[in-house]
């Protein structure tokens, strides 16, 4: 059983091991693709790009306002990344150009090499994090142990300003608990491209304007396919 992703939360491997298949993934290829579509959904729902571009579509945009669509700055803010694997350092990499600081968590922590080359990141705590960063970016892979990473415990330990954004798995986030976050303005805004139950995702988010979303689209661009395809036919041919 060849995925053509890095993720495998939907393989029972245990089962497949139970009967002897070998299961393979795809990890390495995508991550500098995955982490070009996070940035992009944390600078969208911090500029609130798909709010004001609904605006402007509606035909509602009249004027220049002075304080029309404030958003939060990107530059000079702490980014917090939640699972600090391939693509955790790479988001954190692209954090350099912003000249942001870099915290993180990870269930071990980096080493510090590591640390120097994703922006010197620093790591703390859960919580801390959560309390700290004015972007909250998560890239862990989804386990019944990180089932609801963020819940409304978490959100709440958010600043009101703050940013999150999902490019995980779903089930990370408690889909429902972050829809009422954003709708009662515990933090600012979100992107999201992984859903629970997805493509049956929560409507609820549809009746929101500070969210970003996109059909889980992390690694989608053409060489990056391409290259998973690639990779999960030879990872078939290794196997046979």
């Amino acid at each position: 059983v060849c995925t053509m992703a890095v993720g495998y939360n939907n393989i029972d491997v245990a089962a497949a091991t139970e009967a002897g298949v070998l299961v393979t993934n795809t990890p390495d290829v995508l991550n500098e693709t995955t982490a070009d579509l996070g940035w992009a959904l944390l600078m969208a729902a911090a500029r609130r790009v798909t709010e004001s571009e609904h605006y402007l579509r509606a035909g509602l945009w009249k004027k220049w306002s002075y304080d029309g669509f404030l958003g939060a700055d990107v530059h000079g803010s702490t980014l917090g990344v939640i699972g600090m694997g391939r693509i955790g350092q790479a988001i954190a990499r692209r954090s350099i150009g912003f000249d942001m600081k870099v915290v993180y968590h990870n269930r071990s922590r980096l080493s510090a090499e590591q640390e120097a080359y994703a922006n010197n990141a620093r790591y703390l705590g859960k919580e801390e994090l959560l309390r700290t960063a004015d972007h909250v970016v998560l890239v862990l892979p989804y386990s019944p142990a990180s089932h609801h990473t963020i819940g409304a415990a978490e959100l709440a330990l958010m600043k009101p300003t703050a940013t999150l954004v999902n490019i995980a798995r779903g089930g990370i986030v408690d889909d429902a608990a972050l829809i009422d976050a954003l709708k009662k303005g515990t933090i600012a805004a979100a992107g999201i491209d992984v859903f629970e139950n997805e493509p049956a995702f929560n409507p609820g988010f549809l009746e929101l304007k500070n969210v970003a979303l996109t059909p889980h689209i992390g690694s989608a661009s053409r060489p990056t396919r391409m290259a998973m395809a690639s990779t999960a036919a030879t990872n078939l041919i290794a196997a046979l």
